[in-house]
């Protein structure tokens, strides 16, 4: 049993450092500093270019302390009863996602449920709170 153990660990360890040194050895390409001497912003052209005109509307539900939050959803063209829920980082929210859920839902994949958390999207009560 202890051989087993012991056996899994080297090849997780050996696993491990075989990814970690492929990624230390790929050294992607580095993007260009501006002039300014700062990186750049997050570049949201690919998002704010998409095509929203067939977008679901927002959807209200109430969360456990009554705060109304919102979210969209796209139900699946094909019968199935997977559920991807897509949740948006610190920098947008649930539209960035329109383009994925479109497809993913358009294709059967799975329903897709994508949520303004609290804080984000079109008119949240105190932008960027997240306090419960």
């Amino acid at each position: 049993m202890l051989l087993k153990i012991g056996l899994f660990a080297l090849i997780s360890l050996s696993i491990y450092l075989g990814i970690a040194a492929g990624l230390i050895l790929s050294n992607p390409p580095q993007k260009a500093v501006p002039s300014t001497g700062r990186p750049d912003p997050i570049d949201f052209t690919t998002l704010i270019t998409a095509d929203y005109a067939n977008i679901p509307g927002l959807q209200p539900y109430t969360a456990r302390d009554q705060a109304t939050l919102y979210y969209r959803q796209y139900p699946s063209q094909a019968p199935t009863h997977k559920v991807l829920v897509l949740l948006h980082g610190s920098g947008w929210h649930s539209m960035q996602f329109h383009p994925l859920a479109a497809f993913v839902s358009q294709h059967g994949l799975a329903h897709v449920i994508t949520p303004d958390l609290r804080g984000h999207g079109f008119s949240p009560q105190v932008r960027g709170d997240v306090a419960y």
